[in-house]
């Protein structure tokens, strides 16, 4: 599956919950192909972070460390967060300031079932971090974890699809997020 069939693929699991002309964060957006599409077709304005520089669009990438984003609050409309939170130890902090400076959240996340498949999954997640610097792969959870786990968050929590990658190896699934009123 080539790069931009991939993130066709995932961008078709979210993208009728985006507004059109949205202003998102792409939230560990690495090299940019999900974030680009997402301004081809929801003709959104899309800013990109990630903690190390392997962007291949033309869209503007902040280089930073994700549990403290520079940003204001609910500065944009969505806050994307792609295959990121396995990829730190500290996942509470960066789904709070993704929380913070959007007014929601996509998270999508791989549901991992059987430890023999996370097992691998975590091997060949953590290649990037050693060829780019970016952090290692530290966990999977199944889709019911993702869950309990997102419950834990002052949101409410909608799986709005469920989809596979790589031949049908890696099963998936997109969340949105939105705000709980706590006043």
């Amino acid at each position: 599956m080539s790069s931009t069939s991939r993130a066709t693929t995932i961008l078709a699991a979210f993208a009728a919950t985006i507004q059109p002309h949205s202003r998102i964060l792409d939230i560990g957006a690495g090299k940019g192909l999900l974030a680009q599409e997402m301004a081809r077709q929801l003709d959104a304005r899309v800013t990109l972070v990630d903690v190390a520089q392997y962007n291949q669009t033309n869209l503007p990438l902040t280089m930073c460390d994700s549990r403290g984003l520079a940003f204001a609050d609910d500065s944009f409309d969505y806050a994307l967060l792609s295959f990121v939170l396995h990829h730190s130890p500290q996942p509470d902090a960066i789904l709070r300031e993704a929380l913070r400076v959007a007014r929601e959240v996509i998270v999508v996340e791989n549901d991992m079932r059987g430890k023999v498949r996370g097992a691998v999954t975590r091997l060949i997640d953590s290649w990037p971090a050693i060829r780019y610097g970016t952090p290692p792969c530290y966990f999977t959870r199944t889709r019911e974890e993702w869950l309990r786990w997102l419950a834990r968050f002052p949101v409410e929590a909608r799986v709005l699809s469920e989809f596979r990658l790589e031949y049908g190896f890696f099963r998936n699934l997109a969340v949105h997020l939105r705000k709980r009123n706590t006043s």
